[in-house]
């Protein structure tokens, strides 16, 4: 794994005007290269915590680390070490897509010359070439969606922090997005963090994933394997060739370990983690009493089912 990008220590915000604690003593490490996706429920603490790692809140107590250093929130080096891309539209309407991008740039204070560059790989990178002197009043959504996320990393940030971004873009951007940040994080060694209310942009663009909730952070770790360890698992749906009784049933739930068994007319019904490495036992056991699969269908766990499993909770948007 690569060197530390963000450390969190022991973060605890308590808001004293209602007495809430937001975020309650959570550790986290984020490493460079990385993409982590931040998941939580409403009133979970997500924002908080997003807010006090970009700088826009102080903590009760607790420390944020970048690349070993803590920042203090009126830091001007926070504001370069940092991207932030909102739901919501972060440029101005009546400027060109270019204007935006050199407005944003000169506040970073980038010399002239490495702006221009910086602009134009950007607008590259992301489909905007042909756009450069339009009015972004005049952009279709998806390629205002582009010019927000050029917006946030036109001074070349660290750390990119994505909120939402990918909300109403057809398929065919959202994929070549997927392949930009992918590139962008992996080729020069930069830290995304995206949060999302759409499960599957989550599993498909994370590295690794947090589950938040009530302030704290329940569970840490690749998509596939908090889809192995926590939730309803894996469900398998085997259809043999003849009538069956309890009998078979048995047997198949002696196959493996952690196996639940049911049975559903000619379908014999597998729940259990990590199921497809199961599967070889479980036909053999089938076919050990005599019987033929001659279907299996199986339904892989969601990181869904794993966020309400953990938290007892839909995700939903706000």
């Amino acid at each position: 794994m690569n060197d530390l990008a963000i450390q969190i220590q022991d973060i605890t915000k308590i808001y004293s005007s209602n007495n809430v604690r937001a975020v309650d003593s959570l550790d986290l490490e984020i490493y460079k290269g990385e993409i982590f996706g931040l998941l939580g429920p409403n009133g979970a603490g997500k924002t908080t915590l997003i807010r006090m790692i970009v700088g826009l809140l102080k903590s009760t107590s607790g420390h944020i680390l970048f690349d070993g250093e803590e920042l203090s929130v009126n830091s001007t080096k926070w504001k370069y070490h940092i991207g932030y891309v909102p739901q919501e539209a972060a440029f101005w309407k009546n400027l060109t897509v270019y204007e935006n991008l050199n407005v944003i740039g000169t506040t970073y204070n980038i010399p002239n010359k490495e702006l221009k560059e910086r602009i134009n790989h950007i607008l590259e990178g992301l489909y905007l070439v042909e756009h450069k002197k339009k009015l972004a009043s005049k952009l279709s959504g998806g390629m205002q969606r582009r010019l927000n996320l050029a917006m946030g990393m036109v001074h070349d940030p660290q750390i990119l922090m994505l909120d939402e971004v990918f909300v109403g873009l057809d398929p065919q951007t959202r994929n070549y997005l997927y392949d930009y940040l992918r590139d962008f994080a992996s080729k020069d060694n930069k830290t995304i963090i995206i949060t999302s209310h759409l499960m599957e942009i989550v599993d498909a663009l994370s590295d690794r994933v947090g589950i938040l909730d009530l302030g704290k952070m329940l569970a840490v770790d690749t998509p596939e394997n908090l889809k192995n360890t926590h939730g309803k698992g894996d469900i398998l749906e085997i259809e043999v060739d003849k009538e069956y009784d309890k009998n078979l049933i048995t047997k198949v739930e002696k196959s493996a370990k952690d196996l639940v068994v049911e049975k559903n007319e000619q379908f014999i019904i597998v729940k259990t983690l990590n199921a497809i490495a199961k599967i070889p036992e479980i036909l053999n056991a089938i076919e050990d009493e005599g019987f033929t699969a001659v279907d299996v269908k199986l339904t892989k766990q969601s990181l869904e089912t794993v966020f309400i499993s953990l938290t007892g909770k839909e995700l939903r948007g706000d």
